[in-house]
């Protein structure tokens, strides 16, 4: 359990499919929305015996990244047929259904259930059934796209029936359309399908205008709920690109000399699996050297590999020459289209993901190992602890500053302190002198009690800010390296005015973003902590409709009621939440007070 404990205490804040594992066996697949919510639930809640039994039994722990919460819902459905984990429930009923389109002379639309018809191209599958019932709807109102089965063309014309009559169908079993025009629908269909929406929206919008001045009320809200369904087509209703060619999607992240890869295995319109690797760079191409290896014994049943990186002609040339050796055919790879990034982007997150992890199962090792590359960056012969100050407030109002502290490139979280700037009047905004204030009170308290000096102060700010910081080590007399990390260009900046740009695959680069952003997280959560009792007790307490998240909101936009007094119904507007008629609503009030 305590194994389990350290996977999931790793996860991320992000949608995505989990599997509990003994050894290799999966146990047991689960969706999220929110892979480190749910993993944690399985640490704090009570459980049945089942799940108990499982936990027990589980000694591992892998999890895949995706886009939202209906790809994790399609993913986690593929492994359970893939794996049938003996806790998970045994699924009935139908599959989702594709959306197909037939490849005849005059093509039929329809719904199907499954994808395996090779005279058919199929979209989906949809999560929502009714969306897609929905969505073939529109499409035959748009384009008269037939469903009969008639076989077509035929020598003698038929007669038109009912659906030609209601609009839903061009006649083409009674000639009453030409192929060239039919098969122009059938593409404009086929583009909207794959969610290539621009062409169709401007139609509509061309043609709602159009209804509105010719005063075709009726038929401009027909127009109008056709268009809403066609701008969710790329939300977590919408389809996933054309299932006709299964391919892998390989994506990848760096860090110093490591190299970390996340094969997104695609199959039949949808993500199945993926594996993750992490590879030593060597003195060769480390992608290159990769897609050698691995798919010189990979299964070898796709038509693509899709790859963001810039092959050299003689590996090609080598890769073709391996996959005529081993198939006798060859295997397309390319970078991802258009219709692919969305995908693509989850080979990276994944991979993204999988270095993370690495990363810090060596940090568990030893030091992490931004460690030893920053000591050859500052030419410091030792930095055990690092120390990083981060000052928050809103527009001058409620100053707080933090103070984190890394030892050995690791949070330890006991030494974390918080302070109430008291030295600046409020309303005013002076960082520097914010950053002296509580530079200060650490050194004094730090060396008061006795307790351990930072060998690195990371500031998050300038040249301006690293002065300030400095200014005070010397008052002291200390002999502590101060560098600031600017976020503009994520730039390390020296007291002198020199900056040191880092690659983004540098590991001491990563370290230091992650320092910032965790002091930067500690004092923005203490400075809200403060600000909350004020907003509970305002001027806005007495406006109807206002509840306490909309007033948090108003203030976290404006910073504070007085700029709040100045806005205009507009400015007003900007806030969530907030609509015309509550906008006028607390316009009204604050100027009668």
């Amino acid at each position: 359990m305590n194994s389990l404990r350290e996977f999931i205490n790793q996860a991320p804040q992000k949608p995505g499919v989990y599997l509990f594992k003994r050894n290799e066996e999966v146990l047991y697949v689960g969706k999220a929305i929110n892979l480190k919510n749910r993993l944690a639930s399985y640490l704090s809640e009570k459980h049945n015996l089942k799940v108990l039994e499982m936990l027990q039994r589980a000694n591992n722990l892998d999890y895949i990244i995706t886009e939202n919460e209906s790809s994790a819902l399609l993913l986690e459905l593929s492994l359970i047929r893939k794996y049938d984990p003996p806790y998970n429930v045994r699924l009935k009923g139908e599959p989702y259904p594709y959306i197909a389109i037939t490849k005849e002379e005059f093509p039929r639309i329809e719904i199907s259930r499954n994808n395996r018809d090779p005279n058919k191209i199929y979209f989906g599958p949809f999560v929502n059934p009714s969306f897609a019932r929905k969505l073939i709807s529109i499409i035959r109102e748009l384009f008269k796209i037939r469903n009969c089965h008639l076989k077509l063309p035929s020598k003698k014309p038929y007669k038109v029936c009912i659906e030609y009559h209601i609009g839903r169908c061009s006649g083409p079993c009674a000639n009453l359309i030409s192929n060239e025009i039919y098969d122009e629908n059938v593409n404009f269909a086929i583009e909207l399908l794959k969610g290539n929406t621009n062409k169709v929206e401007k139609f509509l919008r061309s043609e709602i205008d159009k209804a509105v001045n010719e005063l075709k009320f009726e038929k401009a809200i027909k127009l109008r709920d056709a268009l809403r369904v066609i701008l969710g087509l790329g939300s977590s209703n919408g389809v996933w690109i054309d299932g006709s060619e299964d391919r892998d999607f390989i994506g990848y992240a760096r860090a110093n000399n490591y190299l970390s890869i996340s094969k997104i295995i695609f199959r039949s319109g949808r993500v199945v699996g993926k594996e993750d690797y992490i590879l030593d760079i060597s003195i060769n191409d480390p992608m290159e050297e990769f897609l050698l290896r691995h798919y010189e014994s990979a299964f070898l049943n796709i038509k693509a590999i899709v790859v963001d990186w810039n092959l050299s002609d003689e590996f090609l040339k080598d890769f073709r020459n391996l996959m005529n050796f081993r198939i006798g055919k060859e295997i397309e790879i390319r970078k991802p289209n258009a219709d692919e990034k969305e995908i693509y982007k989850i080979a990276l997150e994944n991979a993204e993901e999988n270095l993370r992890k690495f990363v810090n199962e060596v940090s568990k090792k030893k030091e992490h190992p931004g460690i030893e590359e920053l000591k050859t960056l500052l030419r410091m012969d030792k930095i055990e602890r690092i120390e990083a100050v981060d000052i928050s407030h809103y527009y001058g109002e409620g100053k707080v500053g933090s103070v984190v502290v890394f030892t050995n490139g690791r949070p330890n979280k006991r030494e974390y302190r918080r302070y109430k700037i008291k030295f600046l009047r409020e309303g005013v905004i002076d960082d520097y002198k914010a950053i002296e204030e509580v530079v200060r009170r650490r050194i004094r308290r730090l060396i008061a009690e006795d307790k351990q000096i930072a060998d690195l102060i990371l500031i998050d700010g300038g040249i301006g800010q690293v002065r300030s910081a400095m200014k005070v080590i010397k008052e002291f007399g200390l002999n502590v390296k101060v560098i600031g990390l600017a976020k503009r260009n994520e730039e390390i900046v020296f007291e002198d005015g020199k900056v040191l740009s880092l690659p983004i695959h540098s590991f001491a680069l990563r370290l230091l973003e992650h320092i910032r952003n965790e002091a930067h997280r500690f004092a923005l959560k203490y400075q809200r902590k403060l600000r909350e009792p004020k907003i509970k007790n305002s001027i806005l307490d007495a406006i109807r409709g206002l509840s306490e998240k909309k007033k948090l909101e108003l203030l976290r936009y404006f910073g504070s009621v007085e700029r709040i007094k100045r806005a205009s119904i507009e400015e007003l507007k900007r806030v969530p939440g907030i609509g015309d008629k509550l906008a006028r609503r607390i316009l009204n009030y604050i100027k009668m007070t």
